[in-house]
């Protein structure tokens, strides 16, 4: 539901100039609390299934307390959050905006004989985007071979979103579908993304060995208690710092073969030879 709430996101600037303004605005900001609603409720799902499967694998008994600890805690805070998702999600249907932007679009569709899908304009909106995503993208080139760089990485990930989604929207236009650009995009978000949860993982485990360990003082007077859950939690973390060493390896790999094969300057080539070529095709008509 989130990821299909983030498709709308990015889908809706696209034909901006198709809505009123006033609803566009409505739409686009609830779709938004839907989003930031449901984030925190599925990073503590992924994180759970991570340290389960996880804690299944320690074969030393003396790391099993801190992770079970951990694992404890995402618990705890992802029942927390639930009211708020249960909230959010009430919101968005009393406020009526899934039914009114069904209703609008099926409405506009019915209206739009005279819209060809064929039409110079409709590649030309194409070129526009996919050229301007692709844009978006390469900002951020330079933090690819900077394995420390984590908040440029995260605004890479965002742009290859980006760019996967539009294109998607704008694939049918093409002969093979965008078929093999969408394919390399969705494995660099997945990349991408899985660093992401790695730096986010690291951040929250630093946070939460400081709380229990402040829990512990508080509690007990000292921090004794604290050393059973110190070997399994460091042991975590040296496992996240090594996955994401990894994954970074391969990001930057990917990376690399994807410029050796030209796959973006072809894909811009494409779109703009198909554009010209249909340009043509009207004038032709004409």
């Amino acid at each position: 539901m989130r990821v299909a709430s983030r498709r709308i996101r990015s889908c809706l600037p696209l034909f901006e100039d198709c809505f009123p303004p006033k609803k566009y605005r409505q739409w686009r900001k609830e779709v938004r609390n839907i989003t930031r609603a449901l984030r925190e409720a599925r990073d503590a799902d992924v994180q759970i299934a991570f340290l389960k499967t996880y804690t299944e694998k320690l074969k030393e008994e003396s790391l099993r307390p801190g992770v079970q600890r951990f694992l404890l805690r995402l618990r705890q805070r992802r029942e927390r959050v639930q009211p708020h998702v249960i909230k959010a999600l009430d919101r968005l249907l009393e406020s009526g905006v899934v039914d009114d932007m069904e209703k609008s679009c099926r409405k506009m569709r019915r209206g739009s004989r005279h819209a060809g899908a064929n039409s110079p304009e409709i590649y030309q909106n194409a070129l526009v985007h996919i050229t301007s995503r692709l844009d978006e993208m390469f900002a951020h080139e330079a933090s690819v071979y900077i394995p420390e760089n984590i908040k440029e990485h995260h605004a890479m990930r965002i742009a290859v979103k980006r760019l996967r989604y539009t294109m998607g929207v704008f694939s049918p236009l093409y002969e093979g579908g965008l078929e093999n650009q969408l394919a390399v995009c969705k494995k660099l978000q997945d990349l991408l993304g899985d660093l992401h949860d790695c730096d986010v993982w690291m951040d929250h485990l630093l946070q939460f060995m400081e709380d229990e360990r402040a829990y512990s003082r508080d509690y007990f007077g000292q921090d004794d208690s604290f050393g059973i859950l110190e070997p399994g939690l460091l042991h975590l973390q040296q496992h996240l710092r090594e996955r994401r060493s990894a994954i970074y390896e391969e990001f930057a790999g990917c990376w690399k073969d994807i410029l050796e094969q030209n796959i973006w300057n072809d894909l811009k080539q494409f779109i703009r030879l198909s554009f010209d070529e249909k340009s043509k095709d009207q004038v032709n008509i004409k």
